[in-house]
């Protein structure tokens, strides 16, 4: 623009002014950054415009991106050292990648590198068991607890808008906590009706959580063993139909949280032939018939993943209720997880399930209607990989993110990444970590926020 407006100017016989050089987009912050803990982005823009910042850790995965309207000169944006759905950044390198859009379009671009270290203590999930809790203790009610790091963490009841309790906990377990409540203030138990719990950590009391929780004097109520029909949807069905069998209750075999195997068999003795494995208290059933001593079943066996019918004794057998707002569903066919909320699909992700080899059948994901169980920490490792925020579902099945190596403070995901979209892991579901211009939803979306006994269907893909 510059030279066109020189040019034009001496055309016209007129004398040339020094034109100023435009000013390059600049992008600076500290150099060092630490989660859960506020800090500015500065950037200074030589026009108006719209800048957009992608995050990237060292080898270019990508973390964030944050909008923000600038002005021309000097522009401060807040940033709290956190990822995409507010997920701890781990220690290393990393840098923001910045473009500003003016308003004739034309695109400026700049990078800020800098380094994270650590990250304040906050509270990053508070999830409840029930939506309900029953007075008379018949079934334990708790919170699932997970910090940065070890701290307090305050759980206030509040009814009709005010405070009425107040419960603290020390969280020092670094793979969370449980913490059990009987709905007492103090000596007091709650009356019954519906109140709001706000948890927060001591330190860190911005990030928070709310939660409702109605309460009942009575007992939990105790379902009869019936028949159930359909567990697991057809492919086709729409989300409402698909939402519905979510949602059926879930008769399991009746297990105190080991998920030990149980054998069913082929006529209702304990003499006839063994026709499959099954596990305790997360495997869903589809119950055939169902008598006074013993009810015939339908299910996935865990040995290779086939489908298995036989009888196992009524007494070992109780009904469980999904939680009410989230749903899974993994298609081993098309390795891929939809992700429901409320009835409706809010995502759909690429996933890697069991690669099952000969000699190691155990390895296919089996098929069936499952529920998550408590949460096993933040991280595992297994075979020279590390895998983050786990959700176990099936005993040793569990959802988590892909896998990694670390060379120094440098994390590299690229073994297990690219393979999202077929089968490669020893039976788990695997889920990238990454957020992506379609959809925000990662591993840390679901970990933080699908709680105990959230349904999951596994869709077979056997012809």
């Amino acid at each position: 623009m510059i030279a066109v407006a020189a040019a034009l100017m001496m055309a016209a016989g007129m004398a040339v002014p020094a034109f100023a050089e435009e000013q390059p987009l600049k992008v600076s912050m500290p150099e060092t950054v630490r989660g859960y803990v506020n800090c500015e982005i500065r950037i200074q823009s030589p026009c108006p415009g719209e800048a957009v910042l992608r995050l990237y850790d060292a080898n270019n995965n990508p973390w964030r991106v944050m909008r923000a309207d600038v002005a021309a000169g000097d522009n401060r944006i807040p940033w709290d050292g956190l990822g995409e759905n507010l997920e701890r950044l781990f220690a290393g390198p990393y840098h923001f990648d910045v473009t500003v859009t003016g308003e004739d379009g034309t695109e400026r671009t700049a990078s800020a590198k800098f380094t994270i270290n650590a990250t304040k203590p906050a509270l990053v999930y508070a999830l409840l068991s029930s939506e309900t809790l029953y007075l008379d203790g018949s079934e334990k009610w708790f919170v699932e607890y997970y910090v940065s790091a070890e701290c307090q963490v305050d759980m206030e009841v509040w009814k009709d808008n005010r405070k009425i309790w107040t419960e603290s906990q020390y969280i020092s377990n670094p793979d969370g906590d449980l913490y059990y409540w009987n709905g007492k203030t103090g000596r007091e138990k709650l009356a019954p009706g519906d109140y709001t719990l706000v948890f927060h950590s001591k330190p860190n009391p911005d990030y928070s959580f709310t939660r409702t929780l109605h309460v009942e004097e009575g007992p939990c109520p105790v379902y009869e063993i019936a028949e159930t029909g359909p567990i697991v949807p057809e492919r086709g069905m729409t989300d409402g139909e698909i939402w519905e069998i979510m949602m059926k209750p879930s008769v399991v075999i009746r297990d105190t949280g080991t998920m030990k195997r149980y054998d069913i068999y082929e006529r209702p003795s304990t003499e006839s032939r063994v026709t499959g494995s099954l596990r305790g208290a997360t495997q869903g059933l589809e119950v055939l018939e169902a008598g006074e001593r013993w009810t015939k079943v339908k299910a996935w066996t865990h040995t290779n993943g086939s489908v298995c019918t036989g009888y196992i004794r009524t007494d070992k057998l109780c009904v469980v209720q999904p939680q009410l707002h989230y749903g899974l569903l993994i298609d081993k066919k098309d390795q891929t997880m939809t992700v429901y909320e409320d009835g409706k699909a809010i995502a759909v992700l690429p996933v890697s399930t069991g690669k099952p080899e000969p000699g190691n059948t155990y390895r296919e994901t089996p098929a069936g209607a499952f529920l998550t169980h408590v949460r096993l920490g933040a991280s595992f490792a297994q075979e020279y990989f590390r895998y983050e925020y786990p959700i176990r579902y099936d005993a040793g099945n569990m959802i988590h993110g892909v896998g990694f190596t670390r060379v120094g403070r440098v994390r590299d995901y690229s073994a297990n990444l690219p393979l999202l979209g077929q089968k490669a892991s020893h039976g788990c579901t695997r889920v990238s970590l990454f957020a992506t211009e379609e959809s925000n939803i990662n591993m840390y979306w679901l970990w933080t926020r699908l709680p105990y006994h959230t349904r999951v269907i596994v869709l077979d893909d056997a012809e």
